[in-house]
């Protein structure tokens, strides 16, 4: 379109589904039959596995076994944790070992998300390279020189079905050929027994036919695999450790203004109490918080910085996102700031009813049970936000910016990377 002396071009790009998942909710939303027979084309069929493929709508093919029947020694009660956390696995992994996987670091992101580092030697990663090709692509060229890779790993539960437990997994530094995958294990109705689901995706489809007379074996080795698994020595205590990682810090009842924190010297206080000068929480200021509403995880911290203490809060378990009253902090930290925790915090009580009048106060309960906001966001709207061309000025032209990389495939946003943990190599060697 030209304009006076200005000429404003529009460059156009296809428009394309360009987020991929990265929990169990995007799978299932993108792909509603993921979990079912129908849209899935059954390569191999036998008792108690399948191997099927379908295409993948944000790209390639898709691959997935069915394993039925499997048996978990000492289930537990809470079938959506038969999955551990990923950053437990690493952090614990001399409690339940397992060969053929080394950890070199990881980067905790909220409770059950996290990315991991490590390099594996499994068989039947080597099996489905040479069967699937690009099924694991990128990780083979890795394998080869024990290079380790990182994998961004997120825990589900009870999704799309109660008892669910799942892991998504996709490739971090990744952006020539993303790779995805779903691991999901469901109960059924006979005690200790569950189904197995892997999903993968691919760039091409590769069910050649001169492979077909190997899928058998690949069939029979993913389900000893899987068996071995989740059945692996010291797997019973993991979960049971896995399931106390955590606690649920909850905070009611502030009807009249924020909470408060205590004061630095250098402050000008709301208000002063007699019964915190022999603790040195004399002086005290009101919260103010970065955003519109109160969120736990964020006053938390702050209170405990002011006592010297730091810690990690999270507004999120296990992929679903808190109520902002409530937070996650690690049982081992809370545990050695608690004792001077619940000297000053009755203290704040008291400063909240010199300052505000009345007799509420917001109070402060431990180990309790999580509540979720009932997430409206959709898979879709992130597609159509990330995909929508952006707008770039370059002197007279208006170009829109290309998201994509050499190959078409979308550029994903960069995790939050958060510090660091470093594993020396003598450690005994751990899941990604």
């Amino acid at each position: 379109q030209r304009s006076g002396n200005a000429t404003f071009v529009l460059v156009t790009r296809p428009f394309d589904m360009a987020v991929r998942p990265e929990s169990v909710e995007d799978w299932c939303q993108i792909m509603p039959n993921l979990l079912e027979e129908e849209g899935w084309k059954t390569t191999l069929a036998q008792e108690g596995a399948a191997l099927m493929h379908s295409s993948c709508p944000w790209g390639g093919d898709l691959i997935k076994f069915e394993l039925k029947g499997l048996t978990v020694h000492n289930a537990p009660a809470d079938g959506s944790k038969v999955l551990v956390r990923p950053e437990v696995r690493a952090l614990l992994q001399g409690t339940c070992p397992i060969p053929g996987i080394t950890v070199q670091s990881l980067d905790v992101v909220a409770p059950g998300e996290a990315v991991v580092q490590a390099s594996t030697s499994w068989s039947i990663m080597r099996l489905c390279s040479v069967l699937f090709g690009d099924i694991v692509g990128q990780v083979m060229d890795h394998l080869c020189d024990d290079a380790p890779m990182a994998w961004h790993q997120k825990v589900g539960r009870n999704y799309p079905h109660q008892g669910d437990s799942s892991c998504s997994f996709w490739m971090e530094d990744s952006d020539d050929k993303p790779h995805e995958c779903l691991i999901l294990v469901r109960p059924e109705t006979e005690k200790d027994k569950f189904t197995a689901f892997v999903i993968v995706r691919v760039h091409e489809n590769h069910f050649a036919r001169w492979a077909s007379e190997h899928f058998r074996s690949v069939l029979n080795s993913a389900r000893s695999t899987a068996e071995s698994y989740l059945n692996r020595p010291g797997i019973t205590e993991l979960r049971e450790m896995d399931d106390q990682f955590y606690v649920v810090i909850s905070m009611q009842s502030f009807k009249r203004g924020m909470p408060l924190l205590p004061a630095y010297s250098d402050e000008h206080c709301l208000t002063e109490i007699d019964a915190g000068e022999p603790f040195g929480l004399r002086r005290w200021v009101r919260y103010e918080p970065s955003t519109k509403k109160f969120h736990l995880a964020q006053y938390l911290p702050i209170f405990m910085e002011r006592l010297g203490f730091a810690i990690e809060a999270y507004n999120s378990l296990d992929g679903q996102r808190l109520v902002p009253y409530q937070c996650v902090v690690r049982r081992a930290d809370w545990e050695q700031m608690r004792s001077r925790f619940l000297v000053a915090y009755p203290l704040q009580k008291t400063a909240y009813r010199r300052a505000n009048g009345g007799s509420g106060s917001p109070g402060v309960h431990e180990d309790v049970l999580p509540k979720f906001v009932t997430s409206t966001a959709n898979i879709q709207e992130r597609m159509e936000q990330e995909a929508w061309p952006k707008l770039v000025v370059r002197k007279t032209f208006l170009d829109l910016e290309d998201d994509t990389s050499s190959n078409g495939s979308p550029k994903v946003r960069p995790p939050r990377r958060p510090k660091t943990t470093h594993f020396g190599r003598l450690l005994v060697p751990s899941l990604p």
